[in-house]
């Protein structure tokens, strides 16, 4: 099924793209030979699976992934993949109705291989199990089928944690009749709902002013306490799960205008808004239409709740406007009025240190340098960030910033590889972040940007050679800089040979760590089973890959936690 995890994870890079926008650098790296093996077995119980697809991916998260491999298993459910480079990939199987491994960043069924160039990989098996069925049908008072309605499961367990399918989205959709199946879903508990929560407000992108169904759960109940938990078995199939919901109730819209600082209106500014929570924090980003000649804007599909208005930027704007709050309870609203006010701007010059080579200088051109103001105490602050492209010569105008402190980052998803802002100067002192008021033009600051090519290829032994069930481990590289320079953070997976890789790092001193836990996280707390993690430094220079192997201790005693009295 498709995991809670993969739809935010899937979500969360929608918006990733819309706030920062796409990126087309590719780090200047030696090009790696086509030259490794991957071999494996896919079975169910003891029988091979014929004609399953197996694809390599490779291992950064991206929109626009594009094989690496691809294959078919024969007869006895073998697979062989040539024509594979070196470096760090996603091995997935495309079994819509099977259930198997999750361990990777989109949680679909797969797991991480890191490839060494010219080798050959033995044993990358996929054992699976037929998942479950959920299906049944939706009605509303009238016992009308609802048409095109989203149905959502919700796990009420651990059974079955760590398992997955290759999903079809359009699955969770109710059909022509009202109809829904759901297939491929790992074993445990679960509760089923349709509808919206219509509460805390609600962000229902592409939903309109059409209204809204109160969240209801099987059989036919708004508490979720009172859900009848559906259990799933391997190939059991659950049958009329029905669900009847009440009327539908009516969303509604906010209308208002937008001013500049002279109280003109402006036209053809898109309208943004999201929910208001708890401290003032945003959340659930969605865009209305954009202004009209009178700088009037709408706002529709809203739910009753909290939310704030405000000037959507691309993050090539100019202007920013405040945002504005309001409250939906049982009608529309109207009057809304923002202001757009003239941003703040910042100049000066990025460099590229770390490396003479001109062709990684000459990229500088490439690169996107992405400015975000951190949000005032107290305030709800919208997304607030602007972007620019850097000129051949590193110079740069950053424009429409609110009055705050700013932060600089490379702008892209996934991040280029090997470049990253390591520190921000002012009139020649370093700076952890820029002070801009009202109005401002900031001149003189230099972004620095480090380039590393360098790369840490490890193993982790496992102390008796007997990997503890269930088991999720990671390595991470911790610069030993201490001057203030920003270095790069990442975690990688270590796959099931006990291989990782990590890549695109400066030259200097790192400190390796293994980082292990088993069972399932549950949002909010600590891992059921955690392990001591293991550490060791290591030298890394440009173009070298630095080997390190480490021994991990399942029974080790995890450090004590001192805290101040």
């Amino acid at each position: 099924m498709l995991s809670f995890k993969r739809r935010i994870t899937f979500i969360a890079l929608l918006w990733v793209v819309v706030l920062f926008g796409p990126i087309a650098l590719t780090a200047q790296t030696v090009q790696k030979q086509a030259t490794s093996v991957i071999t494996g077995r896919i079975t169910s119980g003891d029988k091979g699976m014929a004609n399953v697809t197996v694809v390599l991916y490779p291992a950064e998260i991206s929109l626009n992934r594009t094989a690496i491999a691809r294959g078919t298993t024969d007869g006895q459910g073998n697979y062989r993949l040539t024509g594979v480079p070196a470096g760090r990939f996603t091995l997935s199987v495309a079994a819509p109705e099977m259930v198997g491994p999750n361990d990777t960043p989109f949680g679909e069924l797969g797991k991480p291989v890191t490839v060494a160039e010219g080798e050959t990989i033995d044993k990358m098996d996929f054992s699976l199990v037929r998942g479950g069925v959920i299906t049944g049908r939706v009605t509303d008072a009238d016992a009308n089928p609802v048409i095109d309605l989203h149905i959502q499961l919700h796990r009420t367990d651990s059974q079955g944690a760590g398992m997955a399918s290759y999903t079809n989205p359009f699955m969770y959709q109710t059909d022509d009749r009202g109809v829904y199946r759901i297939y491929g879903i790992s074993p445990g508990r679960y509760t089923v709902s349709a509808g919206d929560a219509g509460v805390d407000g609600s962000v229902r992108v592409g939903f309109g002013g059409q209204g809204y169904y109160t969240r209801t759960f099987y059989p036919d109940v708004t508490d979720e306490s009172r859900a009848t938990a559906v259990d799933v078995l391997e190939g059991s199939e659950a049958t009329h799960i029905d669900i009847t919901l009440g009327r539908k109730a009516k969303s509604f819209t906010a209308t208002g205008h937008i001013i500049d600082d002279s109280g003109q209106p402006v036209a053809n500014i898109r309208i943004g808004y999201g929910t208001v929570m708890q401290e003032n924090r945003m959340g659930g980003y969605g865009v209305g239409s954009a202004s009209d000649a009178k700088g009037k804007f709408r706002l529709d599909g809203l739910l009753p709740g909290r939310y704030a208005a405000f000037a959507w930027s691309n993050g090539t704007s100019d202007s920013y406007s405040d945002a504005v709050q309001f409250q939906i309870a049982d009608g529309d609203i109207s009057g809304l009025e923002l202001k757009l006010h003239r941003g703040s701007s910042i100049s000066g010059v990025a460099v590229i240190e770390g490396t003479n080579d001109r062709n990684v200088l000459a990229q500088i051109s490439q690169l996107i340098l992405y400015a975000a103001t951190r949000p005032q105490q107290g305030g709800v602050s919208p997304p607030n960030s602007s972007r620019v492209k850097l000129a051949p010569d590193g110079s740069f105008t950053i424009n429409g910033l609110r009055p705050g402190k700013v932060s600089f980052h490379l702008s892209g998803f996934p991040q280029p590889q090997g470049f990253f802002v390591a520190r921000v100067e002012q009139n020649g002192m370093q700076q952890q972040e820029i002070e801009v008021a009202q109005g401002a033009q900031v001149t003189d600051v230099r972004v620095v940007i480090q380039y590393g090519n360098g790369s840490i290829r490890g193993l982790v032994k496992v102390l008796g050679d007997v990997w503890p069930d269930g088991i999720h481990m990671s390595v991470n590289a911790r610069s030993l800089v201490s001057d203030g320079t920003r270095m790069p953070f990442q975690s990688v997976p270590v796959d099931q040979r006990g291989h990782f890789l990590i890549e695109g790092l400066p030259a200097g001193e790192y400190e390796v760590i293994v980082s292990a836990y088993a069972g399932t996280i549950t949002p909010g707390k600590p891992p059921e089973h955690r392990f001591a993690p293991v550490r060791e430094k290591v030298s890394v220079s440009n173009g070298v890959e630095a080997e390190v192997t480490l021994t991990f201790d399942p029974n080790a005693k995890l450090p004590e936690v001192r805290r101040n009295e």
